[in-house]
């Protein structure tokens, strides 16, 4: 149970999904400390272990009211959801409009540079590095390791993948996911709803909603 958690001074969280990725998003949590990570949703909840680093799975998200009633105030969704942006933006929208806020996390091991701007319900997960300028909109993932030099533009929804390494001044359209190990040029601009395959090098712009991969990468025959 989540009872009386604002009695005590602790800003509780709800956890969107109960995969691998909740359990890189709650350790961050938990080392950083300004959230406290209370429970887990999961639309397939018997498919979920009964807890991820002592947080219990409670069900699946016609438990928030619950789980609001018991004190829960925020909520981080922690679904990658590759090729799928509709997931983590439905998983977002839906948890806000059920009146939680979106908790933004900061593992203390990346490094975010004070004239950064990170939106709402982003996370930057250990490693990762984000510099100047760059302005991430609501609900990214910056990945472990990965790197977003000075001046991007990041749209919500965006996964930026493990080891990724995106340059400065680049551009990426909303919902779009820049693969693991992936590179891209200074300048480019990414279209929104893009999969950039993983260790793809892009070095030109990408329109919307194309699956690009190689090197130099290239958009994918059906």
């Amino acid at each position: 149970m989540v009872e009386h958690l604002d009695e005590v001074g602790v800003t509780a969280c709800v956890v969107i999904g109960g995969g691998g990725h909740a359990l890189v998003v709650i350790e961050a949590m938990q080392l950083e400390g300004r959230f406290s990570p209370v429970a887990i949703v999961d639309a397939d909840p018997a498919s979920c272990p009964p807890d991820i680093l002592g947080v219990p799975v409670r069900g699946d998200d016609s438990t928030l009211p619950a789980l609001i009633e018991e004190g829960a105030t925020h909520f981080v969704v922690a679904v990658g959801a590759i090729g799928r942006p509709q997931v983590r933006r439905g998983l977002f929208e839906s948890a806000f409009a059920a009146g939680l806020t979106p908790a933004t996390v900061t593992h203390p091991g990346a490094i975010v540079s004070a004239h950064a701007t990170v939106g709402a319900g982003s996370q930057i997960l250990a490693g990762a590095v984000v510099n100047a300028r760059t302005r991430l909109g609501s609900n990214v993932i910056v990945n472990t390791g990965a790197v977003l030099e000075h001046d991007c533009q990041i749209g919500d929804h965006v996964h930026i993948a493990p080891g990724s390494a995106v340059a400065g001044g680049v551009a990426i359209g909303a919902g779009s996911h820049v693969g693991i190990g992936s590179s891209v040029k200074e300048g480019v601009t990414i279209g929104a709803s893009v999969v950039v395959g993983a260790g793809a090098v892009v070095v030109s712009d990408v329109d919307d909603g194309l699956v690009v991969t190689g090197v130099p990468a290239r958009p994918r025959k059906s």
